[in-house]
């Protein structure tokens, strides 16, 4: 759907150098990271066939992450697609809204490549 079609976009913009146009983790910059890039493929097979879809709408935005894991290697996608989002005619709302549309796009392709 049109959804899995902007999410795919914006994984081939944002998350492919890392994660790989493929989501398996062998993105060009993989090799520099201080932490492996997870292979997104596999989510729903790590987590019991269920797909993450909560869990991965926060890792994805980032700005409600509780940082007592240790630091955060990926970026914090929630403000970067908020800034993107700033024009004369939109709201903070209205933002809000756009940052939440891209980031389940997001999450919609990545639940597309799963792996059974």
């Amino acid at each position: 759907g049109v959804a899995v079609d902007l999410g795919r976009t914006d994984f081939r913009t944002y998350c492919a150098a890392c994660h790989g146009v493929s989501g398996r983790g062998d993105g060009t910059v993989a090799e520099f990271l201080t932490i492996a890039a997870p292979d997104l493929t596999k989510l729903r097979k790590l987590n019991a066939g269920m797909f993450p879809r909560e869990r991965l709408t926060e890792v994805v935005d980032g700005r409600a992450e509780v940082k007592v894991h240790g630091p955060r290697d990926m970026p914090v996608w929630g403000d970067w697609f908020y800034l993107e989002a700033v024009s004369p005619d939109t709201d903070a709302a209205a933002r809000e809204i756009i940052v939440r549309e891209r980031i389940n796009s997001l999450v919609s392709y990545i639940e597309s490549i799963q792996e059974n």
